[in-house]
């Protein structure tokens, strides 16, 4: 007759099949989600920052656009953190996506459908974001230069894109691949499970 071993307080049962990952990987995943709100709220900071030194913010602009932009009301510089303040929810919605995808992972949900949705959306978001900051440049500048009597091109096209805008998409076309990678595997294991 065969001899069921009793499981003792020694011998370990794993609940999850990625137990032993999550457990490895936790530090990081909390790391990961405090950065991603840290980040988030330090963007703010800084759109408040810029845009509440009305003087400071007008002295910029026109030192890199070599113009004079005369007197900037409160009612422009108004607008103008308006747009940026949209384009920053944008930004929030990345770091809300990537306080979701890491809470999946310490939930050990690590290789699933719901993680990889939560990837492509970091990655969907990512665009938005860039897209969203593009446009909030321009709508801002826009408005605080109407005045100025600069040339319509040049307030439109000078600086439309910067580097970091394209790093910006750069990773977030990756993190949408990498989720798109992550979802076929998914789908391919359970197709295969199914099999068996």
């Amino acid at each position: 007759m065969p001899v069921i071993p009793l499981r003792t307080s020694a011998s370990p049962v794993i609940a999850h099949p990625h137990a032993a990952l999550r457990a490895r990987i936790a530090w990081l995943c909390h790391l990961s989600r405090a950065a991603a709100l840290g980040w988030a709220a330090w963007m703010l900071f800084v759109v408040v920052q810029v845009w509440t030194d009305q003087s400071r913010l007008t002295g910029m602009l026109g030192r890199y656009l070599n113009a004079d932009l005369g007197a900037v009301t409160p009612s422009e510089v108004a607008w103008g953190f308006a747009a940026q303040v949209a384009a920053w929810i944008s930004g929030a919605a990345v770091a809300y996506c990537i306080w979701r995808l890491f809470g999946t992972y310490l939930e050990g949900r690590i290789f699933t459908g719901d993680a990889a949705t939560w990837m492509q959306r970091i990655g969907i978001a990512g665009l938005i974001t860039v897209a969203a900051a593009i446009m909030a440049r321009r709508i801002s500048w826009l408005i605080l230069t109407s005045h100025a009597g600069l040339p319509l091109s040049t307030r439109l096209f000078s600086q439309f894109a910067i580097p970091s805008d394209l790093l910006e998409v750069l990773f977030s076309l990756f993190v949408l691949a990498i989720g798109y990678v992550f979802r076929t595997a998914v789908q391919i294991a359970d197709d295969n499970a199914s099999i068996v």
